[in-house]
């Protein structure tokens, strides 16, 4: 080891001699050049002759670097910090760019994408309905099938690569966990949907087995959602309110018996007619429970249909326009209607569910009324519910899940404590605590919705439900998607949930969704797959057949307790407003805004609002975008923010503008007043202070000379600036000097520009062109150029004002000034030529060799300095 240790010592010491020396030549040859050309942090911007003419321009900071290498023994990291460069090219126009690269616009007009995607449909379909045209062409076909195939039933694939080794225990596992939550959560979650506990179950039973042959997410959990379930809630209790005695899940035997005996059905146009009452398979005499489960059924259909559409239109981009502060707003107003409408289970009382604007409010001041009648054995049970629970998922679930992965499964555990206490001791008879009441056993037949029980207001409602659920179920399907490392598909997914609520209506289920909470579990558990689904579903059903029956004594409280503590990752969505503030206002006023409009007015009508005020954000946002003044950092080829930098510099006679979003018809005006105002020089008013100064000068001078001032003004337009400046100095007045030779606007953080938008662009540079200034354009975009192209630009302006980049734009301008300054004709710009250090006598390069800009780079050996 002793060896091995000198050895690598040794080596070590010859590698740091052999860079010692290395540097060292190179820092003579640097000095050797620097004595030839002269100091380099004196060179010229620009110079001219030779192949060289243009700007020499350099870091400058080597010298420096390898001396700090050499006295203060700086470390490898800092060296290779500061490297500079040396890059010889000419000054471009984008003209001359493209003409010696090949440059092409790539972005092509919208009739003939579309002709082009016609067509490529018309091949398709004519080439699958060939066969016998040869095998290539077949077997092409055949592939084609095949993936369409895969992708419509993603399990296929899914299947076809299973590791039953490896991935059948797991999958089992979490299955069986996903489907003991099912079962507490499907009835819980009835309650928020205003419908009997039994539907709950078939919600969790029908639609995560369908989803496993469509879905292409592998880990969430279909089934009952609390945001959906409140939705479907209201829209069934606004329409059909619930009468004394037939709140959901009070359904005894003797309050059955007392509203069947009356055989009235409440429908939506007060027919006497029973919703299904062609069916066989009657699963409650109670007229309002049948007419809600009828308008569930119905709006589930409506939902499924509406996201089967979606799917196949390829509309899954829609849910891009609801920003994650608008959801989490939402949500979390969701979550505060979720908890109060279960108050009233953990009170005991019976108090109307309120729809409408301001419901919430007026929900608590009905709960306080009737506080008076609050039960207190169900607040002993729903209180002792909610510790346990939360005890045991904050507490004791993360140390047990160290050990066996497993949570401990307590919402199961507190319903089926909970049945066998109300069992024997009788609560409901008593202490008069509300249970869940009959639960039918089995499977129920395939029934068709009945459709004549929709009305035209409620499409609204079913709209925002399909809306809702797709968005928040596909943002959890790419989380798990991302954190696996497989692509989630947002249309096949729209399939996917379109098909899952087509199919479970005709089994009286409400629209389904992926859960969170169950999830989370399911991938915890290490779910591999939808085959989980599988298992879980095969739980519900022995439920379903056998078990359900038993779970007829569960007091209404213990579901409301589970749902107070499963919504507490709903209510921790408030967390998000502080960083929000910090980040950005506007997206912070959006979740306020949508939070509080589901609060305050109604879940549907906050969720328009603060769509709307997100929209209004945007639009505020673009048509006022921030804009700001360039300058150059020393020594670089860089044009950074002149308020953002303190070692920066102005470039004499030029002023550089940048304007930070699109040039469309909403923000025309703003981009020339930012550019005016920002720049100091507002061509509008210098226009009419040299017209005003010409009509004072013609007076004044047709005294003097005993001319018209007609014609005096048509002479005095014909003179230079210095020849007018001249002229009124004789009668007291002073020509208002132009400050700067160009402007140049920086396009490239442009987006796109539209009509308006070039208007307004021609209507600045011709503007600026009449008080002397010319404009540029820097480095805009391909789909700039071509709406450019495409639009009389080029017929008022000259091709050569577009530039590659803002510092080819800059050389030129100085070009410009310089040969200005050769011709002896303007005298500001002999001083800008000079302090720029410009030889002012030179000659003007010819076109053939092009006004170049050399921008002198040295490279260095990257891995001789970190040696």
């Amino acid at each position: 080891s002793l060896q091995q240790a000198d050895q690598t010592a040794s080596s070590s010491l010859v590698a740091a001699e052999d860079s010692e020396s290395r540097i060292q030549q190179r820092r003579q040859q640097r000095k050797r050049r620097q004595n030839r050309g002269g100091s380099s942090s004196h060179r010229p911007l620009l110079s001219s002759g030779g192949d060289a003419a243009g700007a020499v321009f350099e870091g400058g900071r080597d010298e420096d670097l390898l001396n700090d290498f050499n006295e203060s023994s700086s470390s490898d990291s800092d060296v290779d910090t500061e490297r500079s460069f040396r890059v010889i090219r000419p000054v471009y126009t984008q003209q001359q760019f493209d003409e010696k690269h090949g440059g092409r616009l790539v972005r092509r007009p919208l009739l003939a994408r579309l002709r082009d995607s016609a067509k490529k449909l018309v091949t398709c379909g004519a080439g699958s309905g060939r066969s016998d045209d040869g095998d290539g062409e077949s077997g092409h076909n055949c592939s084609r099938a095949k993936t369409q195939l895969l992708g419509f039933l993603p399990f296929i694939g899914i299947l076809k690569r299973y590791n039953i080794r490896d991935w059948l225990l797991a999958d089992f596992i979490s299955g069986l966990t996903v489907g003991i939550m099912h079962i507490p959560q499907g009835m819980a979650y009835a309650f928020l949907a205003e419908l009997p506990p039994y539907i709950g179950l078939y919600t969790s039973f029908f639609p995560p087995l369908i989803y496993f042959f469509f879905g292409t997410s592998r880990q969430v959990s279909m089934g009952t959602v609390a945001i959906i379930s409140l939705l479907v809630g209201g829209l069934v209790s606004k329409n059909f309110p619930a009468t004394l005695g037939s709140a959901v899940g009070s359904f005894d035997n003797e309050t059955t018996t007392a509203i069947a005996s009356q055989q009235l059905t409440l429908d939506l146009n007060g027919n006497d007619s029973t919703v299904g009452s062609g069916s066989p398979f009657q699963w409650s005499s109670d007229p309002v429970s049948r007419n809600r489960v009828a308008l569930a059924c119905v709006t589930c259909l409506c939902v499924g249909l509406i996201q089967l559409a979606m799917g196949v239109l390829r509309l899954g981009f829609l849910t891009r326009y609801l920003s994650d502060p608008l959801i989490s707003g939402f949500t979390m107003g969701v979550a505060i209607h979720v908890f109060s409408s279960q108050i009233k289970y953990v009170l005991g009382i019976e108090v109307p569910r309120r729809n409408g604007v301001f419901s919430l409010p007026l929900h608590y001041f009905d709960l306080l009324r009737n506080i008076t009648e609050t039960n207190f054995v169900t607040v002993g049970i729903a209180v002792v519910s909610i510790v346990i629970l939360y005890v045991t998922k904050e507490l004791v679930n993360p140390k047990v899940r160290k050990r066996i992965k497993a949570p401990l499964p307590i919402e199961l555990l507190i319903v089926s404590l909970g049945t066998i206490l109300s069992y024997f001791l009788d609560l409901k008879k008593n202490y008069n605590v509300k249970i869940v009441g009959t639960i039918p056993t089995g499977i129920p037949p395939p029934e068709l919705p009945d459709f004549s029980i929709l009305r035209a207001s409620m499409a609204i409602e079913i709209v925002t439900i399909a809306i809702i659920a797709f968005s928040v179920c596909v943002s959890l399907a790419k989380i798990f998607g991302k954190k696996h490392n497989y692509e989630v598909a947002p249309s096949q997914e729209l399939i996917a949930y379109g098909i899952c609520n087509t199919v479970g209506s005709f089994f009286h289920c409400w629209p389904a969704g992926t859960s969170l909470s169950r999830s989370a579990v399911q991938d915890s558990m290490g779910g591999k797959t939808q085959v989980a689904a599988l298992f879980s579903s095969t739980l519900l059903l022995l439920v379903l057949l056998f078990i359900g029956k038993y779970f007829e004594s569960v007091p209404n409280c213990c579901l409301s307790a589970i749902i107070i503590v499963a919504i507490k990752g709903m209510l921790e969505q408030a967390k998000e407003a502080p960083v929000l503030w910090r980040l950005s206002p506007y997206d912070f006023w959006t979740w306020i805004v949508a939070c509080l409009g589901v609060v305050f007015l109604a879940v549907d009508y906050g969720l328009i609002l603060g769509l709307a005020f997100s929209v209004c954000s945007i639009i505020v946002r673009t048509q006022s975008p921030t804009s700001s003044m360039l300058g150059r950092i020393p020594d670089t080829d860089l044009y950074k923010n002149v308020l953002a930098y303190d070692d920066i510099e102005l470039v004499d006679g030029v002023k550089i503008f940048r304007y930070e979003g699109s040039l469309y018809f909403a923000c025309a005006e703003n981009f020339r007043d930012s550019l005016y105002h920002k720049s100091g020089v507002h061509p509008r008013k210098m226009l009419l202070a040299r017209r005003k100064l010409t009509e004072k000068y013609a007076k004044l001078a047709a005294k003097k000379l005993q001319k018209s001032p007609e014609v005096l003004k048509k002479e005095f337009s014909k003179l230079t600036d210095s020849e007018r400046s001249e002229a009124l100095k004789e009668f007291g007045l002073q020509w208002p000097p132009v400050p700067v030779d160009h402007v140049i606007l920086d396009a490239s953080t442009w987006g796109y520009i539209d009509y308006v938008g070039v208007r307004a662009l021609n209507q600045t540079i011709q503007e600026y062109k009449e008080v002397g200034i010319r404009v540029y354009l820097a480095n805009p975009k391909c789909g700039i150029r071509a709406c450019l192209q495409r639009s009389d630009f080029y017929e008022k302006n000259e091709p050569d004002i577009i530039y590659v980049s803002v510092h080819d734009a800059v050389l030129a301008a100085q070009c410009e000034q310089r040969e200005a300054a050769a011709k002896g004709g303007d005298t500001r710009a002999v001083a800008a030529v000079q302090a720029a250090n410009l030889p002012v006598n030179q000659p003007a390069a010819d076109d053939d060799g092009a006004r170049e800009a050399a921008i002198e780079t040295s490279a260095e050996d990257n891995a001789d300095l970190k040696a």
